[in-house]
């Protein structure tokens, strides 16, 4: 639970927080589908973590996209889960490729100072 009237003028204080989302994946013709975008001027840190729960080996797999990059080797075929920890994110993005299609799981922390 959060501490609420602990406020100390002058000093940083921390943000800590989890999202998590489940999307319908499909082909989506290298054009990243956009998960979460930092419209702070805050530096975020985090952990992502993606979970493709495909069910069959045809099923689109799941690259993970941050700032606009592709991650290098961070594709999950159908039953795979993968997690990073990154700093500066300022946006989340997922690309599909395959036949039929997928839900992908996308959970991530939410790290920062102001």
């Amino acid at each position: 639970m959060a501490q609420l009237g602990s406020c100390i003028n002058n000093t940083y204080c921390c943000v800590n927080d989890a999202v998590c989302c489940t999307i319908s994946l499909e082909d989506t013709g290298g054009i990243p589908v956009t998960v979460w975008e930092d419209v702070t001027d805050f530096v975020i840190n985090g952990t992502i973590m993606i979970e493709n729960n495909g069910i069959t080996d045809t099923s689109p797999t799941a690259a993970l996209y941050v700032n606009g990059e592709a991650i290098g080797d961070f594709v999950l075929a159908a039953g795979e889960c993968r997690s990073i920890t990154l700093n500066d994110i300022n946006s989340i993005g997922i690309v599909g490729a395959g036949t039929g299609s997928s839900n992908v799981k996308v959970s991530f922390s939410i790290n920062y100072k102001f």
